[in-house]
């Protein structure tokens, strides 16, 4: 089979698959975008679950393996963002020649795949939960609004004063039928404390 016609094989891949591809000076290209991409760019496939193959364009071969590789080895030598502890390292490095190796790779993925879905388990229950505080604090802060209203009516008719609005203020109600509720009861509320003060001026 001529080299052309491996190449060509070589880029078949499924549809859902985005092709990289690594040129000999090192660049990356996304066939998908048509444009060049870093290793960074790489990890945000990977965040986004978007499958992929990185492929050499000298060689034909798939590297992923060997691109992604090079991005857990830049991770794992941060000095605090890393996730292999020094002991795990030294199992794993342990266990390529051991008789009960060919299981690790299985175990490790059933194991994160695991540790995924409770991680997507917990993020659920802590949108839920910050849902319901948030509509929670929406409810009391109503409550109290109200309770203010009433605080203040009450104050009013202390004063001999009905605290509800006049037929002038019905009728330019009734014209803002579609005002906001929360901000009909704020200006009712200030427009009762400015007739507080100026009776509590006559008096002095």
């Amino acid at each position: 089979m001529s080299k052309s016609k491996t190449k060509a094989k070589n880029e078949q891949l499924h549809n859902d698959t985005i092709l990289i591809k690594k040129y000999p000076n090192r660049r990356l290209y996304n066939t998908a975008t048509s444009s060049y991409i870093v290793l960074d760019d790489l990890v945000e496939l990977v965040k986004g679950g978007k499958p992929f193959e990185i492929r050499d364009t000298k060689s034909g071969e798939d590297i992923t393996r060997e691109i992604l590789n090079q991005i857990i080895f830049e991770r794992e030598t941060g000095k605090s963002n890393f996730h292999f502890p020094l002991e795990v390292q030294k199992q794993l490095i342990g266990m390529y020649d051991d008789a009960y190796g060919k299981m690790v790779p299985d175990y490790l993925k059933q194991s994160l795949n695991i540790f995924a879905a409770e991680r997507e388990r917990m993020n659920s229950t802590m949108e839920n939960v910050v849902e319901r505080n948030t509509k929670a604090m929406m409810d009391f802060s109503q409550n109290i609004a109200r309770q203010n209203l009433e605080v203040f009516k009450r104050s009013w008719e202390m004063f001999g004063t009905s605290a509800g609005p006049s037929k002038a203020e019905d009728t330019d109600n009734a014209k803002d039928e579609n005002t906001n509720v929360e901000n009909s009861e704020l200006d009712e509320i200030q427009k009762q404390i400015n007739k507080l003060q100026e009776r509590l001026k006559n008096i002095k």
